[in-house]
């Protein structure tokens, strides 16, 4: 592993769902690179890890920004695939934040099958590795202690978890219960990126 002492020239490689797709994800990637990280950032809504091997398409909305500072936004796009990404970006840095969708999956065995492929697949770049928890969300809440759990059993022996939840929160009226893209969400999903960006060296 990376021994991380700070981001500058770093190869930082942000990948993750719709919560990258929007607000947060806009002030997370241009904080990292405030920071003179070298940060290429995707994410595909919709997306649990399996997205990001087999390549499944998102139709509810995609964005990418490279390490040359250009954009791709698009509703329907196909989800890299995780091995490419790691080979062309050779990443000191992998931050992730999927964990949101699994509310779709009712296994938790399913689950940890899922996440411990992606987590195995960022061990072998020998990376410094990063994993959002999910936030708090008005439509989820009853789910989200399900999903912290099971990313700290599969997520915690190689990445280091953000507890989310802790600087975040839900306004009780507006937006669709999960997403933070509305006028009383996107000071949410800027200050969840500061938080997380200020626990990196």
């Amino acid at each position: 592993m990376v021994m991380l002492t700070t981001l500058v020239s770093a190869s930082v490689l942000v990948f993750g769902d719709s919560h990258l797709v929007g607000p947060f994800g806009q002030a997370l990637d241009r904080g990292l690179r405030e920071k003179q990280a070298v940060v290429a950032t995707y994410g595909s809504c919709g997306s649990i890890g399996k997205w990001w091997i087999t390549g499944k398409s998102t139709n509810c909305g995609y964005f990418e920004r490279s390490p040359a500072n250009v954009e791709r936004r698009s509703a329907t796009h196909a989800t890299p695939k995780l091995d490419d990404l790691l080979r062309r970006h050779k990443p000191d840095v992998v931050i992730v934040n999927l964990s949101t969708n699994y509310v779709n999956v009712p296994s938790d065995e399913a689950v940890r099958s899922d996440l411990r492929v992606l987590v195995e697949k960022i061990r072998a770049t020998g990376a410094r590795c990063f994993w959002l928890g999910p936030p708090k969300m008005r439509r989820f809440e009853a789910e989200s202690p399900r999903l912290e759990r099971l990313l700290r059993e599969v997520v915690t022996p190689v990445c280091d978890i953000f507890d989310s939840r802790a600087v975040t929160s839900y306004p009780a009226q507006g937006g669709d219960g999960v997403h933070f893209g509305f006028p009383a969400g996107i000071p949410i999903a800027r200050a969840w990126a500061s938080a997380f960006l200020a626990s990196l060296p």
